[in-house]
């Protein structure tokens, strides 16, 4: 189980982070092509998810003690 929780908080973690980058990126450059922004989208989609994720496992952690 504690293996798995690195997973999931190292996926977190590198979503949030290309989920900035890809932002920025797109903000800087003034990108409107739309299949720039659906996969950024994506990203932002999949972060939220593994986020919860992570903050489920965190709690049951915690309420587990």
């Amino acid at each position: 189980m504690k293996f798995l929780n690195s997973i999931i908080v190292i996926i977190t973690g590198l979503l949030l982070l290309s989920t900035a980058i890809c932002g920025f990126w797109i903000r800087a450059n003034k990108i409107t092509n739309i299949t720039s922004i659906n996969f950024h989208v994506t990203i932002g989609s999949l972060t939220l998810v593994f986020g919860m994720l992570s903050i489920v496992i965190l709690l049951r952690l915690l309420l587990k003690k």
